[in-house]
């Protein structure tokens, strides 16, 4: 998981030397010029009994061929200081199919300069149409058609029984639909094999936030993707799963939650994140809520979501993000298994974990086809770094950004994480902040994510941890393996770039048509 602007060209001067002063040209006196012998048997030669006061001057834009009777065939009247040569009568049908074939090459030259141009114009047309504000000026090829500029995206994943990895990307085109792009990983071969699904018929907001969400678990195993997204300041989500008729339901979350809250309304360009069973947004009040869901044993949606004010003070529009604080689904679906991201009112960054005693016990559910409940985890065993985010650092208002954890290699049995938070700073590109190891906060800023859109979102993904697959068997959150994945935008286009725990890669352009 690059484009450069066309170089510009040096303009050109009427030269103030004569001819005979120009580098590259030689003039040559009539009594230096050499004579063509017949004994050395030239391509181009004029036997001397036959013009033996004549010196003939060979040239490239004069060409002369001996014919097979030794006659000379001059081909265009050839000039010199004794005179012009003489011209065989054939000369004049090869002078009209000469001017004939000229003339046929001047037209096509004409209509191929034509063509590049109404063409050249049609793409900086598309490319101005498609990002009105003009980008970062670097494009210089045709964007694609399918998705809008600045788009918000979002990206799920999952590994198969048979080790393959299938990801599934969310953006929204032009008109406002939310489309997808699926892609299969094969096993031991980091780069991903693209498809274009059908755009969804949703009924959604232009420019909303779309955040995804993946469950898989029981006895098929068989994944269910979600997308959040606004519709008038409300959260709708759609649930998509192959299994199941429909395959495609929609939810209203922001009409089926409890606590004597009768609606969830977003504030003004809220943000949406999500990390299954949570969705996180800023409400109209200006704090952060967090949503939890309920499914039924085939993981259809209830219609039932639990909503609780965290009451953290976020920056109007700030961009949110939640973050698994465990490997193990069990705990992540407990109180404390999650952090939340989010920009302060001082454009600083911070990073809470919610306090497992704001939890009401009351909303303990069990999760489909297990016997968990949430239950009250000591929440310094889910840490993994200091909550405090460097203060001293300040971020443009309402920045981009997304963030994933995974797990640790070296304390698995613990169920501990390394966090990573993706943010664009002042620059072109996003820098990367990471506390590994419990340790704090660090920064580094990968190349691979440098020159993205003025408008660019961020997007990043692991692969989805489960209470249960097909054997019923835990599969935990896996370490950075290189199965991370994120995605912004370059030049309007989506680049893809792996994680593999120390580099950053980019493997390419997601193919968006």
């Amino acid at each position: 998981m690059a484009h450069s602007s066309p170089s510009m060209q040096p303009s050109v001067h009427s030269s103030p030397h004569a001819v005979e002063d120009q580098p590259g040209i030689e003039v040559v006196p009539e009594n230096h010029l050499p004579e063509v012998r017949p004994d050395e048997e030239p391509k181009f030669c004029v036997p001397k009994s036959q013009h033996p006061e004549q010196k003939i001057h060979l040239g490239e834009d004069f060409p002369q061929v001996v014919a097979d009777n030794g006659q000379i065939e001059v081909v265009s009247p050839t000039s010199t200081e004794k005179g012009t040569l003489p011209v065989k009568k054939p000369y004049w049908k090869r002078k009209w199919w000469i001017i004939g074939g000229t003339a046929c090459v001047v037209a096509v030259i004409v209509i191929a300069v034509t063509v590049g141009v109404v063409l050249s114009l049609k793409s900086r047309r598309n490319g101005s149409e498609t990002n009105p504000e003009g980008g970062n000026g670097t494009m210089t090829t045709e964007r694609p058609e399918t998705i809008r500029s600045g788009s918000s995206l979002s990206a799920v994943g999952w590994r198969k029984p048979n080790g393959d990895v299938e990801r599934y990307l969310f953006y929204q085109d032009p008109q406002g639909q939310v489309r997808r792009s699926r892609s299969i990983t094969y096993k031991a071969n980091s780069m991903s094999t693209w498809e274009a699904l059908p755009a969804v018929d949703l009924q959604v907001t232009n420019g909303t936030k779309l955040a995804a969400s993946i469950l898989v678990h029981g006895s098929e195993y068989n994944p269910q993707t979600e997308i959040y997204y606004e519709e008038n300041k409300r959260i709708l989500s759609a649930s998509f799963n192959e299994a199941r008729q429909p395959n495609i339901q929609i939810d209203n979350v922001s009409g089926g939650f409890s606590k004597g809250l009768s609606d969830l309304t977003m504030g003004n360009g809220a943000d949406l994140t999500a990390y299954w069973p949570y969705i996180i947004t800023q409400h109209q009040s200006g704090h952060v809520f967090v949503a939890r869901g309920d499914s039924q044993s085939d993981l259809a949606p209830t219609g039932t979501w639990r909503v609780h004010n965290l009451t953290y003070p976020a920056y109007e529009g700030s961009a949110l993000c939640i973050v698994p604080t465990s490997s193990n689904f069990t705990k992540i679906s407990a109180p404390g298994g999650y952090g939340v991201i989010y920009q302060k009112p001082n454009q600083g960054m911070a990073f809470e974990v919610p306090d497992n005693t704001t939890m009401d016990s009351a909303h303990a559910a069990s999760l489909p086809g297990s016997r968990c409940k949430w239950f009250r985890t000591p929440r310094s065993h889910l840490l993994t770094a200091s909550s405090a985010f460097p203060g001293q650092y300040v971020f443009p208002p309402a920045t981009p950004m997304a963030a994933f954890a995974v797990a640790q290699s070296s304390n698995n049995d613990g169920h501990l994480v390394n966090v990573y938070v993706v943010i664009k700073g002042y620059g072109s590109g996003f820098g990367v902040w990471f506390a590994e190891n419990s340790s704090n906060w660090m920064e580094e800023g990968p190349a691979a994510l440098k020159n993205a859109d003025e408008d660019s979102d961020i997007a990043c993904s692991t692969l989805a941890p489960s209470p249960g697959n097909s054997e019923g068997t835990e599969v935990l959150l896996e370490p950075a393996n290189g199965e991370v994945r994120c995605y912004f935008q370059r030049e309007g286009r989506v680049v893809e770039v792996s994680f593999a725990g120390s580099t950053w890669t980019e493997l390419g352009v997601v193919p968006i048509p």
